[in-house]
């Protein structure tokens, strides 16, 4: 019960600093899953533009839970890295997206989640072929490529 209400306020917190949060850029950059992504093409300019952009959570030195997503900061930041919402998770495993904590919050299902709010805080869910796309780089092995 108590780590529910952590969560709560947590949520409501990044809500209210990230409130003008839009998915748009990601939406337009990627309308298809790429089977075979480039993180530095395609994955991190989705990561700066969505989620370290100037009214982001996860810009500059003081990016929420020490994950900075800026260019040149994003790719050390994520892949094998442990999550600080769940330490039993990396933020993202090479080969297991179902396995990478960074995945699995931008799901639309809370299920999936494990009981965390959805990833980035905006009013609409990453698009879903974007979604598949980070997927699919995960599974690649995540790549610095």
């Amino acid at each position: 019960m108590k780590r529910a209400r952590l969560l709560v306020l947590a949520a409501l917190a990044l809500v209210a600093a990230c409130s003008d949060l839009t998915v748009q850029p990601a939406a337009n950059r990627i309308t298809t899953p790429i089977a075979s992504p480039s993180f530095t093409n395609d994955i991190e300019p989705i990561l700066v533009e969505t989620c370290a952009s100037a009214n982001a959570c996860h810009s500059g030195a003081a990016s929420q839970k020490g994950l900075r997503l800026d260019a040149g900061f994003a790719y050390a930041n994520l892949v094998n890295v442990a999550s600080t919402f769940d330490p039993n998770l990396m933020r993202v495993m090479p080969a297991f997206p179902d396995s990478s904590f960074f995945y699995l919050v931008m799901s639309e299902d809370l299920v999936t989640r494990r009981g965390y709010y959805r990833m980035p805080v905006t009013e609409y869910p990453m698009p879903a072929a974007v979604r598949q796309t980070i997927r699919n780089w995960i599974l690649n092995g995540a790549p610095n490529n």
